[in-house]
């Protein structure tokens, strides 16, 4: 009696038409469909948030050229992230100055360290590409002007300034700001595209 037991116990596994699967197997089965999940919410996120560029078309503010991609949280601040304004290279360091009021809107200055003489030791220099623009959390943007000329030549220990105005100011308490620089001596020919994040807005409580 105990063998034909025995028997009928070892062949239930294999005569009850059921897959058995390890446990391990449904754990991992289970997160990876959970990963997925996650990674489908977060693209449909950032696209829900990106600014609508046809009414900022319309007020001639458009922010398509804004370098991507952009996380969400940084592309819109929310004021309660830290501060980024410095910008580091091997070649060079590019620090947020200051930034005040002007009649209209806002300059924002910038100091440019030389840390080496770039090629050839005849310094650094460089150009604005594209157009400086500010993006706050309102969905806001504004594009500047840069004061930047390619003459200008950035020796090594001696930190040069520029500013950028702005015609139009934030409304949000902070903003991020997108410029692009191509050097055109001493690091010809590379660009450079720099994300100053949570900067406060001019005359607003921090």
């Amino acid at each position: 009696m105990d063998e034909k037991n025995n028997e009928r116990k070892e062949e239930s596994p294999s005569t009850d038409g059921k897959l058995h699967l390890p446990k391990s197997f449904l754990i991992l089965g289970g997160g990876s469909i959970l990963v997925m999940a996650g990674v489908v919410v977060y693209t449909v996120f950032f696209y829900l948030t990106l600014p609508n560029h046809r009414t900022l078309d319309k007020n001639g503010e458009a922010i398509r050229h804004v370098p991507l991609p952009v996380p969400p949280n940084t592309f819109l601040p929310s004021g309660s992230g830290k501060t980024v304004a410095l910008y580091e290279k091997p070649d060079f360091q590019l620090k947020v100055a200051g930034l005040s009021k002007a009649k209209t809107g806002f300059d924002a200055s910038f100091e440019l360290l030389a840390k080496t003489d770039g090629s050839g030791d005849s310094g650094l220099s460089f150009a604005v590409i594209g157009t400086p623009r500010w993006v706050d959390a309102n969905r806001n943007a504004g594009e500047g002007s840069p004061s930047l000329s390619t003459a200008t030549v950035f020796r090594k220990g001696r930190p040069g300034h520029f500013t950028i105005h702005f015609s139009r100011m934030p409304t949000g308490s902070s903003f991020d700001l997108y410029l692009g620089l191509a050097g055109t001596r001493g690091v010809k020919g590379d660009r450079y595209l720099i994300h100053f994040e949570n900067l406060k807005t001019p005359g607003r409580p921090s």
